[in-house]
């Protein structure tokens, strides 16, 4: 009985310089695309096929399995003629069985034929489709995406996120706030404005991630973030009402944080808070147990001073509107 297995990657195809998701089929643990090749050379065909993408695939297998022939693999010369490489699956109680692979025939374009035998596989039908679900979800989770984290201690995390991978980044309130590019961003969103980028800095002066938006189809944009100490970049293709309602929850997940008028932007603040007593009966506690201990059980305040600059952030995370010396 042979073994499949699906395995995410993330691949630059057709000349972008940012990165899709893409999949790797692996049976009995060998990936498969390099033993189509190795066919290919044996029988006179060259060609170098494209991506698979989870969500085409998933539907080749669990949609379409049915039919007479499915396509798994594709190829990067864009004629219509000689798309893929087509298999024939069979479900039966037990086993699901792969054969009969077709591959296109270079001299006689529209025309498909078996050049010869490459074999078949034979899997256990329940392996098989536990496998063929990691497709759908991969697909239902492809979603480029910038999300809220969490507030700790004067510091806020915020995390992209690109199907199985997750990248994280903590911001210093006092030293790399995010949050005026953040909403510059999202103005710009709104706006309609065709291009706009912005450096989203970390406290050592040098850019966590990049943020940009170029004009693609009526009311469609590219977003692009790019990692830049991961050299990755990332793409999606959204509606602008999408993309606003994305940075939009982002300022609300914040706003909501019970932590939020304490710990950030105002961790600062501790000495003139009224906590000094839980420091002096919890001489344990470190100046983060401290802040957390005292807004969970709301023996900390804000000096009349201080709510005015929390007044001012505020504003800028639910008007969108900077004011003039708002970090005063």
């Amino acid at each position: 009985m042979d073994t499949i297995e699906f395995k995410l990657t993330y691949v630059s195809y057709a000349n972008n310089d940012y990165l899709s998701s893409a999949v790797d089929i692996f049976i009995n643990g060998e990936n498969l695309l390099p033993r189509i090749h190795e066919f290919e050379k044996s029988v006179g065909c060259n060609r170098r096929h494209k991506p698979l993408w989870a969500k085409d695939l998933y539907e080749s297998l669990y949609e379409d399995y049915k039919t007479d022939s499915v396509p798994i693999y594709g190829c990067t010369c864009g004629d219509i003629d000689c798309s893929a490489i087509y298999i024939s699956v069979e479900v039966g109680a037990e086993i699901v069985t792969w054969k009969n692979f077709i591959l296109p025939d270079e001299n006689l374009r529209g025309e498909i034929i078996y050049k010869r035998r490459f074999g078949e596989f034979v899997f256990d039908k329940a392996q098989y489709f536990r496998e063929v679900e990691k497709l759908k979800l991969w697909s239902k989770n492809d979603s480029l995406s910038l999300e809220y984290g969490e507030i700790d201690c004067g510091d806020m995390k915020l995390i992209v996120r690109k199907n199985t991978r997750a990248f994280e980044f903590w911001f210093d309130e006092l030293l790399d706030d995010p949050l005026p590019d953040l909403v510059k961003f999202f103005n710009a969103v709104r706006s309609g404005e065709d291009y706009f980028n912005a450096n989203i800095m970390r406290d050592d002066g040098h850019i966590a991630f990049k943020l940009s938006i170029k004009r693609w189809l009526e009311g469609q944009v590219r977003f692009y973030v790019e990692l830049v100490g991961e050299g990755i970049t990332f793409c999606e293709y959204l509606r602008r009402e999408e993309l606003a309602a994305m940075f939009k929850k982002i300022f609300d997940d914040l706003l909501s944080d019970k932590y939020f008028p304490y710990s950030y932007p105002c961790f600062w603040y501790l000495g003139e808070s009224g906590v000094s007593s839980i420091e002096d009966t919890h001489p344990n506690f470190t100046t983060g147990d401290v802040w957390n201990y005292a807004v969970e059980t709301g023996q900390v305040k804000l000096a009349p001073r201080y709510e005015k600059y929390l007044e001012h952030y505020k504003k800028m995370l639910t008007d969108f509107i900077i004011p003039d010396k708002w970090f005063e």
